[in-house]
């Protein structure tokens, strides 16, 4: 795994005298093609890869046999390569880039950071002998200790550590007689790997601050997830906020692993530690909120729900209801706001929403909601706060703060979220169908094959909350006919009076307008393609050389070695390039592809009026689409808002997230409730007399108004609301 850094750890350079190859991810070194029979360093590359994208081979051995070959092949069709078991050039490149979204750098806290809080002295017990007396912390509301005096104790049981490249590799010698458990590995975002003989079971977020005892930078790791690690290798402990308490190891780890995701291992966290999941791995480790339920956090765990329900109790099973029928009648806007805010979430205030959707597109509101939660932490992690995305599109490389798309409100990406699934995914005969269920969309939705376990988990805990059960929910049979949805159309998000200006273009002569937005999709050139683009465009591109030179390209809109070669071929054949490179240029797009010269545009620097907004794509990236009156629609990158702004409550982390907005003439009237983050028209964002004068829509139909009817009015300024420019 690629790091910035090493970072020291107290006597650290004692601890590299490495047994076993240290672990690497994917993309670090020059990988070699790999296939049944191979062996070596690469092969444990793969093999913790695929743990962590969720294909689990159990123990990385470094042996490719049939469990490494058959997950490939599983890897490979989910993202719509070639199945032949065979890792080339093609298969790492998908491969290094879904790794790629995992990556994340250990956080440096201050000697003084206000961060840190219950700095003070902890203990560590073996076999009830007290080993050592470290200091640890709480960060994040998580239990932090540091990791070497957890060595230390570790050494007393006759094991040893290599430490790299922030992978903590435990080594169990042979002769131990412990076995450890290698089953249902499954682990996501982090800074620094736990290892244990080379297979990483665990990755999580280390805090980098100074121990006191030696007043040296020290790495420290969260309690937690270091306790389920040793559980694999039979390690019983306790955590009691300031005593950790081990036992010596059995030789069979069975029983005691699988209580890492079961009540007593909850239980025995303590509140100080249980609470990490939720802001922290919320969208990537869905499947792990059971797990950590057991504590007194329910902020951001929903621990109040409790974690035994699963994905299976009662008659049938929650992965297996049929997601085109409404949930139950006790899954309601007023109960959605109720669990939501009895789970601190800052989406309290969406169950309208959510119902909304429901009924609009056919897709149940209770997996609405769990998604939504797994996705977003509870709504709190960044990308829902900053950009009202609360279902993880585009967030899926190495930078996923910055590409995650932008949603005009949290409404909206509710209603994006239904359509988009209902038709893609819940409709036979939709792109991505298997079957109307949570397994169904699991094929083609995500690689974590825990995926639809986690949101079943996540339903079960809701349905609980409110006196409910799987048996009230419909389970698929292929025989039965479903309720039609209301609309089939994708939803717009409409804005009341929004100015704005045009930007230049690197490739056209001001910006261009199409009809709808799915041709601006299509036709519009969004920049160079070479091996990692991926869309609408790099599909367009592969149609165009299997039709012009028989390339045979499989049309799967990813640019990997075989499209590359293809476009090699083609410029060396007709264009009779003497050095050709692989990359599709805005000039052969021009003249092969997209008829630029007579795309209309509107010149840059035009003041606009921007009516309605769409979510769509640029290229690889997820992208608003602008419609600008008179013209039509636009990539909105090549448009700047002038009096646009999001509604920012004080604390969007908390649960006061929805703002009321008043009749002007009657500041005692409400006319229509808005969310933390949705956008606004208003021509400054200084208050006067006390109230923001704000220019909205109705979004959809609602006390008799049509969708788009314009509203005006104002928001009271008392200090809870700011209003943001969105340029």
């Amino acid at each position: 795994m690629k790091t910035q850094r090493l970072l020291a750890v107290l006597t650290l350079p004692t601890l590299l005298s490495a047994a076993v190859p240290l672990v690497a991810h994917a993309g670090t070194t020059t990988e070699q093609i790999l296939q049944t029979g191979s062996e070596g360093a690469d092969v444990v590359t793969l093999q913790n890869d695929l743990n962590a994208l969720g294909f689990t081979v159990g123990q990385a051995d470094g042996n490719y046999g049939p469990v490494t070959t058959s997950e490939v092949k599983a890897f490979q069709t989910s993202h719509h390569i070639t199945a032949d078991g065979e890792v080339g050039p093609q298969t790492w490149s998908v491969i290094n880039t879904a790794m790629a979204a995992f990556a994340s750098k250990p956080v440096t806290l201050g000697t003084n950071s206000r961060l840190v809080t219950n700095l003070e002295a902890k203990k560590i017990y073996y076999n009830s002998k007290l080993v050592t007396s470290p200091d640890g912390f709480t960060y994040n509301n998580t239990a932090y200790m540091p990791i070497w005096y957890v060595m230390n104790t570790l050494d007393q049981m006759g094991l040893q550590h290599t430490w790299s490249n922030n992978v903590w590799n435990i080594i169990v010698p042979a002769d131990s007689g412990i076995k450890v458990d290698y089953s249902n590995i499954k682990y996501g975002k982090g800074s620094t790997s736990i290892a244990i003989n080379g297979t990483v079971v665990a990755r999580v977020d280390a805090a980098i601050h100074v121990d006191p005892a030696s007043g040296q930078m020290t790495t420290f790791l969260p309690v937690w997830y270091v306790m389920n690690a040793l559980d694999r290798l039979g390690i019983q402990s306790d955590w009691q906020g300031k005593t950790w308490t081990m036992k010596q190891p059995a030789t069979s780890t069975g029983s005691s692993t699988g209580s890492s995701t079961g009540s007593s291992t909850g239980s025995s966290t303590g509140s100080s530690t249980g609470s990490s999941t939720g802001s922290s791995t919320g969208s990537s480790t869905g499947s792990s909120t059971g797990s950590s339920t057991g504590s007194s956090t329910g902020s951001s765990t929903g621990s109040s729900t409790g974690s035994s329900t699963g994905s299976s109790t009662g008659s049938g099973s929650y992965t297996s209801v049929d997601l085109r029928f409404p949930a139950p009648a006790d899954v309601n806007a007023q109960s959605i706001n109720q669990y939501l805010l009895a789970n601190q979430s800052p989406m309290n205030g969406l169950g309208a929403s959510f119902m909304a959707a429901q009924s609009t597109y056919g897709v149940d509101a209770n997996y609405l909601v769990s998604h939504a939660i797994l996705e977003s932490a509870w709504g709190q992690s960044q990308i829902a706060l900053a950009k009202n995305n609360l279902f993880g599109y585009g967030a899926y490389d190495s930078n996923p703060g910055d590409d995650a798309g932008m949603f005009p409100s949290d409404d909206y990406a509710i209603r994006f979220q239904a359509w988009e699934v209902r038709m893609n995914y819940l409709s036979p005969g939709g792109s991505e169908y298997v079957s109307p269920t949570l397994t169904g969309m699991n094929v083609n939705y995500a690689t974590d094959k825990q995926w639809a376990s986690s949101i079943g988990e996540l339903m079960g805990q809701f349905s609980s909350s409110v006196g409910s059960s799987v048996s009230d929910y419909t389970q698929y049979s292929p025989s039965q006919s479903a309720p039609q949805p209301q609309s089939t159309v994708e939803p717009v998000f409409y804005l009341n009076g929004a100015n704005a200006t045009t930007k230049s273009s690197p490739y056209y002569n001001g910006v261009p307008y199409f009809s709808d937005m799915g041709t601006g999709i299509d036709n519009m050139f969004f920049g160079p393609l070479s091996v990692g683009s991926s869309g609408q465009p790099v599909v367009e591109v592969q149609q165009f050389l299997n039709k012009q030179i028989g390339a045979g390209l499989t049309v799967d809109g990813q640019f990997g070695p075989a499209t590359q070669s293809a476009v090699k071929k083609f410029e060396s054949q007709v264009m009779n390039m003497a050095s050709p490179d692989g990359i599709w240029s805005y000039s052969m797009w021009t003249q092969y592809i997209g008829p630029i010269s007579s795309q209309p545009t509107i010149p840059a620097g035009t003041s606009v009026t921007v009516t309605q907004i769409k979510q769509g794509m640029a290229g690889a990236y997820v992208m608003p689409w602008y419609y600008v009156q008179g013209y039509g629609w636009v990539d909105s990158q090549y448009v700047s808002f002038n009096n646009v702004y999001r509604v920012q409550v004080a604390n969007p982390a908390g649960t006061s997230t929805s703002v009321p907005v008043y009749s002007a003439s009657n500041p005692s009237q409400q006319v229509a409730t808005l969310h933390n983050g949705d956008f606004v028209v208003a021509n400054s964002a200084t208050p006067a007399n006390g109230y923001y004068t704000v220019q909205i829509a109705a979004e959809t139909p609602s006390s008799g108004a049509a969708a788009g009817t314009p509203i005006s009015g104002v928001i009271s300024a008392n200090g809870s609301v700011t209003l943001v420019a969105q340029h």
